[in-house]
């Protein structure tokens, strides 16, 4: 770490304690660090990278800030901006939101998406874009923003309030302001050659039509998880061709898409701007009557509030009580004995799989319990043997934490069909079984699985899958060396705990 990124050490303007990196990008470093002030606690702070003497920088710098927290009043799925500020080093900074998720490349990747996804995605990416495209008042006039740099890794997906995915599309940091008064003239390219569109990557004056070709391409991937061209090389002059002269692939004729859809995503695709769809709001309403005619879906919001309406929501509170009686009549098995220990255990209701964790513990213990802050974590051991620790805690500053360690081994059938699980589901439930009372279950708590943690332990299956394991004996010494680190963990987790001010952290 240079002079310049000296910050970092300390608490920036005697408020952000910056804790590490998690991101790097062109303009600056990006890191997760907590707000000693705000009742909101965990914030990422962006610290430009360049000298303060590059005022072309931190002018763009400045207007990302100013742009993305202007934007981010309007719509909820622009990412939030706090605070901006200078440093005592004289290096700008600006506050946003902390993202706990994945960039839309990552989960175009690791995750199957149905078409019910990919509407309710993409719905959210052209709320984004219809709001930054609408405009908003700059030195006292009305400028529509042009991304310019749309592309997956400036999409991030998160978990929503409602447990499904939210968007946040970030990154403004090349977005151009359209003004009345712009005249026609050769522009310096900024953007990325992958998803940038023909008049970019020539240098003429872009419009919101530049976005809805990148939002092209990003659709396309969505559906077929690769892009609309086949090049040799990934280099600027090959997208330059590819964009400017190569007609781009048909989605795949084996891909079960509407003829509608379709002909939406290749029409954005045009490499003549007055060919494509002239407005995001076209593109969604599209869309929406897409999803009516071909799947019976709701509708889209008309709303761009905070207060978003999505497709496929499921409000059926007798199903929720039934599942909690389900719950609350499971028994404890047979084979275990009766004693404070924690096991998995996937039990079937209706057609759903739900995911437990049984535990027994003192009864009175169980009452106290119920309102203390939950906390989980998985960690992975691949060698000698692929063993995820999969870790459950409940803590109140008066009782301390109870640990709920659990240990899956990959190479078993059980270990496998739970970590499937546990990648595939949103949630699960830690059930509790009174001591020396009862053999029935008599309350019980959810946890979510946060979408990172879900990708990671799809990747951690696929890996195992690869290992040939020789000796099995060996998954003890995982197992061991996980309760190691557990124990060298535990100081660092207590402190989260005792400055944590939510009810729920999901390492």
């Amino acid at each position: 770490m240079n002079s310049k990124e000296s910050s970092a050490e300390n608490l920036l303007v005697q408020r952000y304690q910056l804790l590490e990196i998690v991101g790097t990008g062109a303009m600056g470093k990006v890191y997760r660090a907590k707000d000693t002030v705000s009742r909101q606690n965990t914030v990422a702070v962006k610290i430009l990278a360049k000298a303060l003497d590059d005022m072309k920088m931190i002018d763009r710098f400045q207007q990302e800030a100013t742009i993305s927290a202007l934007l981010s009043e309007m719509c909820p799925n622009i990412v939030r901006v706090s605070d901006y500020g200078i440093d005592q080093n004289k290096i700008p900074f600006y506050v946003m939101e902390l993202l706990e998720g994945e960039n839309l490349a990552d989960f175009i990747e690791f995750h199957e998406i149905s078409l019910e996804t990919f509407f309710h995605l993409t719905r959210q990416i052209c709320f984004a874009l219809e709001t930054a495209h609408n405009g908003i008042i700059f030195l006292g006039k009305v400028c529509p923003v042009i991304h310019r740099d749309l592309k997956p890794t400036n999409v991030f997906v998160v978990d929503g309030d409602d447990g499904r995915e939210k968007i946040k599309v970030l990154d403004f940091g090349i977005a151009k302001l359209s003004q009345e008064d712009s005249q026609h003239r050769e522009e310096e390219f900024a953007g990325t050659p992958r998803y940038a569109s023909p008049e970019q990557l020539q240098g003429n004056d872009v419009d919101n039509r530049a976005d809805i070709y990148s939002l092209g391409i990003i659709m396309y991937e969505m559906l077929a998880k690769k892009l609309p061209w086949e090049l040799e090389h990934n280099s600027v002059g090959e997208w330059y061709k590819a964009h400017v002269e190569i007609p781009p692939n048909d989605l795949p004729s084996a891909l079960d898409i509407p003829r509608e859809l379709r002909e939406l995503v290749m029409q954005c695709l045009k490499k003549i701007p007055r060919l494509r769809p002239q407005n995001v709001g076209e593109i969604r309403q599209r869309l929406e009557l897409i999803a009516r005619k071909n799947f019976n879906l709701g509708n889209f919001s008309e709303s761009n509030s905070s207060q978003t309406t999505y497709l496929f929501t499921n409000t059926n509170k007798d199903k929720k009580q039934n599942k909690d009686s389900f719950l609350l009549n499971t028994l404890w098995p047979k084979n275990k004995p009766q004693q404070k220990i924690v096991f998995p255990r996937v039990t079937k209701f209706n057609d759903e799989q739900i995911l437990t964790l049984c535990t027994m513990l003192d009864g009175d213990d169980i009452e106290e319990r119920m309102e203390n802050v939950r906390y989980n974590r998985f960690i992975f051991q691949s060698y000698p043997h692929p063993m995820i620790l999969w870790l459950s805690i409940l803590y109140s500053p008066e009782l301390g934490a109870r640990w709920l360690p659990c240990y899956l081994d990959l190479k078993t059938n059980m270990g496998q069909q739970i970590a499937d699980l546990l990648s595939d589901s949103k949630k699960y439930y830690l059930l509790f079984f009174p001591l020396n009372e009862s053999n029935r279950c008599v309350n019980f708590l959810p946890f979510k699985i946060m979408l990172k943690q879900r990708t990671n332990i799809k990747q951690w299956v696929s890996v195992s899958k690869m290992l040939n394991i020789a000796d099995k004996r060996q998954a003890m010494v995982s197992k061991k060396k996980l309760q190691s680190d557990l124990e060298s963990m535990k100081g660092d987790i207590l402190k989260e705990l005792e400055f944590n001010r939510d009810g729920e952290i999901n390492a």
